[in-house]
């Protein structure tokens, strides 16, 4: 289970998930269009429907997607570090939160039962009333996990209601 976010300080939400997968795969499924769209989201909350990448620092990635009331969402970002499979840090700049710019570090550190994956999401002091938007990354972590570890899929996931 994911953590929930840890305020390391005002700047910042820090979450972390045990994953027995190891790196490579994790990052993989961080990065593979493909893979994206098979475990980001649940029907009836709100799902990425097209993942995009241009996977080099400088590159530019894109997600687009539905939310629960069918309203359209997107986020992107530019990738600002990539080192495989260990660390994939990037801006995020959300469509639901007036496209203020981000950044999210994802670093995958190897254990003996897999990847402790560390996911940070700083530039929050700034604007404080978006940490609140950003406290579902415990959940998307989850999604990550079920889908590594049990294959499981949006498609699979019971949908949210009311």
């Amino acid at each position: 289970m994911a953590t929930p976010g840890i305020p390391l300080n005002s700047d910042e939400l820090v979450n972390e998930i045990q994953i027995a997968a190891p790196p490579e795969r994790v990052f993989k499924a961080l990065v593979d269009p493909r893979q994206v769209v098979k475990w980001w989201g649940q029907t009836g909350m709100y799902r990425a429907t097209e993942y995009k990448t241009d996977l080099r620092v400088g590159g530019n990635w894109s997600t687009i997607g539905v939310a629960a009331e069918g309203r359209a969402f997107e986020a992107k970002g530019e990738y600002l570090e990539i080192d495989p499979p260990r660390l994939l840090v990037h801006t995020w700049i959300a469509s639901w939160t007036g496209d203020v710019k981000t950044t999210v570090r994802w670093e995958l550190e190897p254990t003996k039962k897999g990847t402790l994956v560390r996911i940070r999401h700083m530039g929050l002091a700034a604007h404080p009333e978006l940490a609140q938007s950003y406290k579902g990354w415990p959940m998307i972590l989850g999604w990550l996990n079920a889908y590594l570890e049990r294959d499981e899929t949006v498609d699979d996931r019971k949908p949210v209601t009311g």
